[in-house]
């Protein structure tokens, strides 16, 4: 792409010119040809990204074509509209079949397609790229038609095709253009012509691997269903022409993926082809339907979540495009509220420190709940060179036993979200590309991916440490992502201060009937619904619209401001609920980024410090006391390692902690004197005990 191409500058002298030739009897009636008069201007080297950059969209007519040159010159426009020379229609045309298999089969090929042309199939699943193909002729041509916002044009002929070997210099090209607007004019009517006769092509759907819909998100058989034509799933080796073939596409490569979808239905053998009729729609979409409740990916997901946008000037707020109202009814909100402190009642019946279990839910909701103005946020405040820590695009909560209520309580601030009952995505079925895919196609809701792992955390690691791209791009509505799991270990401190980290340590009792638990938690999510959040949205977009105005506008903002939203979220949380005549719970509070959320909060050290107390009372024995030193001794399992990682990942710096690894156990030894400050006592030696 960066080879120099010889290129002939030309420009339109005169005035269209025509061609005569041949005689002029009836019997030889000449043809008249459309001719370009031009004349050289001059002849240069430019390289490809220098002849096509500048200019925000493209028209193009080519014969032939390689989806991946297609894919690179697509990322220097934001529209694009591209005529192929040859017509789709005739089945030997095995390139356009190629075509088809590699972008239009969106159950097999497309998903490749997806993921090594991520530019091309972006702007074909957004609608700022159509694909066009003559029906009754064979376009010849190569022409280029480039266009900038501030009207600049430019005309490229030659003849080269959109492949890569025909502008790399691999063949003889001759490339040729024109900056006159005179001519982009005159050609564009030319394009326009070609354009009115030709067949769109049916590629909306590129953008999903398998969508909820087989036939609405398949463009092969969703034309099907449209026109009435019969697919054809295998192609002879001897085929010729039938006259009823709509779209051909290699059917060994897919027909394993299509075997759940046609189980119990009867197609057709003609002339060894098996073929889908119109009919058999029916079918296929009960089939896809069953197959979806087996399984819910993150295509599925990708596809179909929610979107959440806010129009800050006026203060709205938009679900999916559809304008959000922001005045709910009164006892829609009282009816969630209701729910919500019913929610939170029910952790009371839980073993352990139950009041901090509600405490740390109350914590998580509300970063929730603020999370859509994050990305907003940030972008704002990079421009003026302000941290973003404080604005988290990542939450890990995590437990050392299931049943703490995580994916309950996110389940259920979801739907006061949206309205909707979203899936929970499982590590297993988002894979590492997809929480980039996540991060730049779901705009606004947060997305939750549950079961996490060690080695899960370890192989997204990079993409947690940079957080910065969001507002590098400027991606003002990227989600934040939230991971639960039952067995990490807590994360050091390059990862922890830059997400938010829950910790919960209170579990579901064993005599109570987890399923039936589990029932009436649903049943709590079912009737939870979206006025309460509405209402929140309402004060928070004021809120969020002054920080805005401050970030901006202000010209003597201090060294150590920083953005805090999760100080007036909970405070807009608390003022919804007394304002409507209920007692605020006690174990909801006001709460800040720097005491509740930060890598250096207060609560994390101390529940460490809490557990080294336990200990401590607990089994004195284990503490060997040093001049300058405590050496605690734990097992040599592995619960055991991973306790001396937690301690050593959240305890201050001040308190020097290390790992010792011996054969008979693990040890954590840290400063005796920052200890005993925290401990808010001192330890006793014991000869017996006690080492110098």
């Amino acid at each position: 792409m960066d080879n120099q191409i010889n290129l002939f500058k030309k420009n339109i002298s005169g005035n269209l010119t025509v061609i005569e030739g041949g005689s002029t009897t009836p019997e030889n009636n000449p043809t008249l040809l459309k001719c370009f008069k031009t004349e050289l201007k001059e002849i240069g080297f430019k390289s490809v990204p220098e002849l096509f950059s500048g200019f925000n969209t493209i028209k193009a007519i080519t014969f032939s074509y390689n989806i991946g040159f297609i894919d690179s010159i697509m990322k220097n426009f934001n529209y694009g509209e591209i005529i192929l020379g040859a017509d789709f229609l005739v089945c030997k045309d095995n390139k356009y079949n190629e075509f088809l298999s590699e972008v239009f089969t969106n159950i097999h090929e497309a998903g490749k397609a997806v993921s090594s042309h991520k530019k091309l199939a972006e702007m074909v699943s957004e609608g700022s790229l159509f694909f066009c193909t003559p029906v009754f002729i064979l376009d010849h041509r190569k022409i280029y038609l480039l266009k900038s916002d501030n009207g600049s044009t430019r005309v490229i002929t030659t003849s080269a095709n959109m492949t890569g070997r025909a502008w790399n210099g691999d063949q003889m090209e001759f490339y040729e253009y024109d900056d006159s607007p005179y001519c982009y004019e005159e050609y564009s009517k030319d394009f326009e012509t070609a354009w009115k006769n030709s067949e769109e092509l049916p590629m909306s759907v590129i953008s999903s691997k398998k969508a909820d819909d087989l036939v609405e998100g398949n463009a092969v058989l969703k034309k099907i269903k449209e026109t009435g034509h019969t697919i054809v799933l295998q192609q002879p080796e001897d085929i010729v022409s039938f006259d009823n073939i709509k779209y051909t596409i290699d059917h060994e490569k897919i027909k394993e993926e299509y075997k759940v979808l046609l189980n119990g239905i009867n197609t057709k053998d003609k002339h060894g082809m098996a073929e889908i009729v119109p009919k058999t729609i029916e079918k296929i979409q009960h089939n896809q339907k069953k197959l979806a409740q087996k399984k819910v990916t993150i295509n599925n997901v990708t596809e179909k979540y929610p979107v959440l946008s806010f129009d800050f000037a006026n203060k709205e707020a938009f679900l999916n495009g559809k304008i959000l109202d922001l005045d709910p009814e009164d006892d829609k909100i009282k009816q969630d509220i209701e729910e919500m402190l019913s929610m939170f009642s029910n952790f009371s019946q839980f073993v352990g420190d139950t009041r901090k279990l509600q405490e740390t839910h109350f914590k998580l909701i509300n970063a929730m709940f603020s999370s859509p103005f994050n990305a907003k946020l940030r972008c704002t405040a990079k421009i003026r060179g302000i941290g973003t820590s404080s604005l988290p695009l990542f939450l890990l909560a995590v437990s050392e036993t299931a049943n703490c209520g995580k994916t309950f309580i996110i389940s259920a601030a979801l739907k006061m979200i949206t309205g909707k009952n979203l899936p929970v995505i499982n590590k297993a079925d988002c894979k590492k590309e997809d929480v980039r895919i996540i991060q730049a196609g779901c705009k606004g809701i947060p997305v939750f991916i549950d079961e996490m792992d060690n080695k899960y955390l370890a192989n997204i690691k990079d993409i947690i440490k940079n957080p910065e791209r969001c507002e590098e791009n400027q991606i003002e509505e990227q989600p934040m992502l939230l991971f639960a799991s039952n067995n990490v270990t807590d994360p050091d401190e390059t990862i922890r201060k830059r997400m938010v980290l829950l910790r919960f340590n209170s579990s579901l009792p064993s005599s109570i009937d987890q399923n039936a638990y589990k029932g009436m938690g649903n049943a709590v999510i079912k009737r939870l619904g979206t006025a309460f959040y509405r209402e929140y949205l309402k004060r928070m977009l004021d809120i969020v619209s002054n920080e805005l105005d401050y970030i901006i506008h202000d010209k003597n903002i201090p060294d150590s401001y920083y953005p805090d939203l999760m100080a007036p979220s909970s405070d807009t949380i608390m003022a919804i609920i007394s304002g409507y005549g209920y007692s605020v719970p006690g174990y909801m509070h006001h709460l800040s980024w720097n005491h509740d959320y930060s890598v250096n909060a207060g609560f994390i050290a101390e529940d460490a410090i809490n557990e080294i107390k336990q200990l401590y009372q607990q089994n004195k024995k284990s503490f060997i006391l040093c001049k300058e030193t405590v050496t605690i001794e734990l097992g040599p399992d592995r619960d055991s390692e991973n306790k001396c990682k937690v301690r050593k990942n959240i305890l201050p710096p001040e308190m020097k902690v290390q790992i010792i690894h011996s054969r008979d156990c693990k040890k954590i030894v840290m400063d005796r004197t920052e200890l005993e400050a925290r401990l808010g006592f001192k330890l006793t030696k014991n000869s017996i005990f006690s080492r110098r």
